[in-house]
């Protein structure tokens, strides 16, 4: 049996098949263009659906959805997502109608950390801590071997706990919020003011064919050893290890998992990161916590198929 895993993000929506031991059959993408309106964007993910239906048919038993945004997991419901500009959005209703497919949906990161439960832990630590840098920043805990919703199924924004109060302004329209300060639209503005010619930085430090001033332009910059993009990187792991103490100390994990195409410049940030965690007061959480940074950049598109393998076989 086979599960459909898909993952929600504001630029991109990526789609996988896996069978039950996480391996990967399948894998397909598109643009999301949430500008089109939710109803365009589900009818074209239906009809990427139908293509794995055509492939695999009857093997296929589940969708498993991740999105990026605040979740109603019970109805199905995208409640706010900053990063799409939807708003109260039933994705799994009309999606399982047009597929004829069992769906549920959560969260973009619970989908990582129930990903990273499956595949990087192998179900071994019950109480895990995924935190996705991405354009924003999200997490997702694993806590007695359960995912965890909290009392409205929202558990897991951690982008919008408040860092710096009145501080830098947010996509989701507040200030000061960890996502404000690491995530990579939030970074790459920190790097504007203070890369000044921006046009001979991304000829010089751009990865060929992605001539663009982006986080994998940063990192190249950082590991040529130019200053500004080094500081760039110091303030980003700086401001990741105050949220991250904050997060531990209150969920006490026994693993924090680290994905999403932020964390791969992790020689750059992880130095401050563990300077701020090792500052702390109350010792005996972050010396027993294990931190650990995912090569696996669709964590979460495979916790999504795993997850609804999970309940449709239940």
């Amino acid at each position: 049996m086979l599960g459909i895993g898909i993952d929600i993000g504001g630029t991109n929506t990526k789609l996988v098949v896996v069978n039950r031991d996480g391996k990967l059959l399948a894998q397909d993408r598109f643009k999301t263009e949430p500008s089109k309106g939710a109803a365009h964007f589900i009818r074209v993910l239906a009809g990427h659906v139908d293509t794995f239906k055509r492939d695999y048919g009857r093997q296929l038993v589940s969708i498993g959805i991740g999105a990026a945004g605040d979740v109603d997991p019970e109805r199905g419901v995208l409640r706010f997502a900053a990063n799409l500009g939807w708003g109260n959005v039933n994705i799994v209703k009309p999606l399982g109608k047009l597929t004829g497919l069992p769906c549920v949906m959560e969260n973009d990161a619970n989908m990582a950390a129930w990903g990273a439960y499956e595949l990087e832990c192998k179900r071994k630590n019950d109480d895990i801590l995924t935190l996705t840098l991405g354009t924003g920043i999200g997490s997702g805990m694993i806590l007695d071997g359960k995912l965890y919703h909290g009392a409205t199924g929202s558990a897991g924004e951690a982008g919008h706990l408040k860092l710096v109060p009145d501080g830098r302004q947010c996509n989701c329209g507040g200030k000061g919020c960890f996502e404000a300060y690491c995530g990579s639209y939030a970074i790459m503005r920190r790097a504007r003011e203070l890369i000044k010619n921006e046009a001979a930085f991304v000829r010089r430090y751009a990865s060929p064919g992605h001539e663009r001033f982006n986080t994998i332009c940063l990192t190249n910059a950082a590991a040529d050893g130019h200053a500004a993009a080094r500081k760039v990187w110091a303030e980003t792991g700086h401001y990741l290890g105050l949220g991250l103490a904050g997060l531990i100390l209150v969920l006490n994990p026994g693993r924090v998992v680290l994905t999403g195409g932020v964390s791969k410049a992790r020689e750059w940030f992880m130095p401050a990161m563990k300077k701020v965690l090792s500052a702390q007061q109350f010792k005996t959480p972050f010396s027993k916590v294990k931190i650990a940074v995912s090569d696996n950049s669709d964590l979460g598109s495979h916790g999504a198929a795993l997850f609804g393998l999970e309940r449709a076989l239940k």
